[in-house]
């Protein structure tokens, strides 16, 4: 049967609705592929910044934030010489004057007669803190991972990481030590403190910050050091050879002076320079470097100056003996404790 042609045929209306279907079907297909590129391109940026923040190392503590959370550790409780790795793992150094020494790595660590320990220095992409604790009447000189020389005097302690990986290199003192700093302009070296920091290049200097001391200095030998101090209220200040650098935590002031730098060097050797220095003052060294109590009676006898060389390789009896013979004051010697008074 015969199909009626006006059936077969579109009219211009159907045509033109038709036209208007297929393009706006088409431009739905376009819109619908770009939005899925958009997604998709979003997508990926969150994945991406997801796995930046997954493989981000984590923030790097700081040796102070280490040293303030830290078991607080009495260093006249320790059984000589002590070095704490940051595993937890204590050694014990025999003998006055110990030596420890770093490989470049941090991971082996030579003690004193040829004693080989093993450690991490890096976990979970941080440094290791170590810790050594130097009791009054011994001292110790450490090499650490990158080359420096470390001199700590009695009464000290030093933290450092095991090895530096960071921008700079720091380390925190509480005592007195003299640093002997490997040159590298592209990490400065730091020693920090409780009211000071002390920044250098490759120098050699020497640092005293007793908790129980009122006065903080440093006392440089060569190079150059810049000195921040902890109250925001006194100016850094950059130094040269020969000049001493204090704070005083209860006037709350800083101030420089020329030295004769030996006078800070010298018990690296043996030895006690002193001019011009209160006898209360000598005493506190003395008292620190050989781990016996003195006590001074009089205040007025304490307030004396002396001057003069000390070899601190005799008895300490026989070392106050020798100053006690050019002033007018005598001293017994009992249960571990020395009593200076006056012989008028």
């Amino acid at each position: 049967m015969k199909k009626n042609k006006s059936n077969d045929v579109l009219s211009n209306f159907e045509k033109q609705n038709l036209r208007t279907r297929i393009i706006k079907s088409a431009n739905q297909a376009k819109r619908a592929k770009r939005n899925g590129r958009i997604l998709m391109a979003a997508a990926s940026i969150v994945l991406l910044i997801g796995a930046s923040l997954f493989f981000r190392p984590k923030t790097e503590q700081s040796i102070e934030n280490f040293v303030e959370t830290s078991t607080e550790v009495d260093i006249n409780k320790v059984d000589g010489v002590t070095l704490i790795l940051g595993s937890g793992d204590n050694f014990n150094l025999e003998g006055k004057n110990t030596t420890v020494q770093y490989s470049n790595t941090g991971e082996e660590v030579e003690l004193g007669s040829g004693k080989t320990v093993n450690q991490e220095s890096i976990k979970d992409n941080k440094a290791l803190y170590n810790t050594i604790l130097v009791p009054f009447g011994k001292r110790t000189n450490l090499k650490l991972s990158d080359g420096s020389m470390v001199w700590l005097n009695s009464g000290s302690k030093l933290v450092y990481p095991a090895v530096f990986n960071g921008k700079t290199r720091e380390v925190y003192l509480e005592g007195e030590g003299i640093f002997e700093v490997s040159h590298n302009p592209q990490k400065p070296f730091k020693v920090l403190s409780s009211n000071q920091e002390v920044e250098v290049l490759g120098t050699v200097f020497n640092v005293s910050s007793y908790k129980d001391d009122d006065l903080s200095f440093t006392v440089l030998k060569s190079g150059s050091v810049k000195i921040n101090y902890s109250d925001e209220k006194i100016a850094g200040i950059k130094i040269k050879p020969g000049t001493f650098a204090s704070y005083n935590a209860v006037s709350k002031e800083a101030t420089t002076k020329t030295v004769d730098i030996n006078d800070y060097f010298s018990w690296r050797d043996g030895f006690l320079n002193f001019k011009k220095d209160s006898l209360k003052h000598i005493m506190t060294k003395l008292s620190r470097y050989y781990n016996v109590q003195i006590i001074i009676e009089n205040e007025d006898l304490a307030s004396q100056t002396f001057s003069g060389n000390l070899d601190l390789k005799e008895n300490v009896s026989k070392v106050i003996g020798l100053i006690g013979e050019t002033s007018n004051f005598e001293f017994s010697s009992e249960n571990g404790k020395i009593t200076i008074i006056n012989s008028n």
